[in-house]
C-alpha cells in the first residue's frame, strides 16, 4: 500500500497545483475535510476507497487517475499483485488492474468479496457504465433497489450513476473483474 500512498499523494497534490486550488478549495470540491487531505498529500495518511472516490468525483477525475504510477510498456502482472485496498473491515478487496488514460476512456479492477459481505458503490458522475464480470461465486449487485444475480462466467452492464451495491451470496467467496467506462 506504501507506493499507492505515495502516488496518491503526488497525484492529488499535482491535480490540486494543475488547478490552482487551495486546500480550502479542494476541500468545498470533494467534501473532504482541508486536515485530511493535507495529510494525504503529505503521505501521512492512507485514504479509504471511499475517500478516494469523494477525491476523484469532486476533481471530476477517474479513480484510478488518483492511484497511477508510471505506465510500463510491457509486463505480466497478477491480479492480487500488491497489497489491496479494503473495505468492510477487510472482507471486500479491490485490486487496480489497469489504470484510466483519456485514450482509452476506462479503468479495470480484480476484486474479492467474502460470503455474506456488503458492499455499497458510490454513484459516479456523467455517462459511466460499470461491467462487472464473475469469474468465481455468485454475486448479487443491487442498482437503485434493484437486484441483478450474476453466477460464474457471466457479466452484468449497467449504468452506474445511481446507488449501487455488491453482495457475495452462497457459501464461496466472489472473484469478479470491474470494467469502469467513461463515456462522452
Amino acid at each position: 500500500m506504501e507506493q499507492q500512498v505515495d502516488a496518491v499523494a503526488n497525484n492529488l497534490q499535482n491535480l490540486r497545483e494543475s488547478r490552482k486550488l487551495s486546500l480550502d478549495s479542494l476541500s468545498e470540491l470533494t467534501g473532504v475535510s482541508k486536515s485530511m487531505l493535507r495529510q494525504i498529500e503529505t503521505g501521512k495518511s492512507s485514504p479509504t476507497i471511499g475517500t478516494i472516490w469523494k477525491i476523484a468525483n469532486g476533481l471530476k477525475v477517474s479513480f484510478t487517475s488518483l492511484l497511477r504510477k508510471p505506465v510500463v510498456d510491457a509486463k505480466v502482472r497478477s491480479f492480487k499483485g500488491g497489497k489491496p485496498l479494503t473495505a468492510e473491515s477487510g472482507h471486500y478487496r479491490i485490486f487496480p488492474l489497469i489504470p484510466f488514460e483519456p485514450e482509452q476512456s476506462y479503468e479495470t479492477y480484480f476484486f474479492e468479496i467474502d460470503p455474506d459481505t456488503v458492499f455499497s458503490g458510490e454513484p459516479h458522475e456523467g455517462n459511466v457504465y460499470e461491467y462487472v464480470f464473475v469469474l468465481k461465486g455468485r454475486l448479487e449487485i443491487s442498482i437503485d433497489g434493484k437486484n441483478f444475480n450474476i453466477n460464474e462466467n457471466e457479466f452484468l452492464q449497467f449504468q452506474a450513476n445511481c446507488p449501487h451495491g455488491y453482495k457475495c451470496i452462497g457459501k464461496k467467496m466472489v472473484s469478479a473483474i470491474m470494467q469502469i467506462s467513461y463515456l462522452s
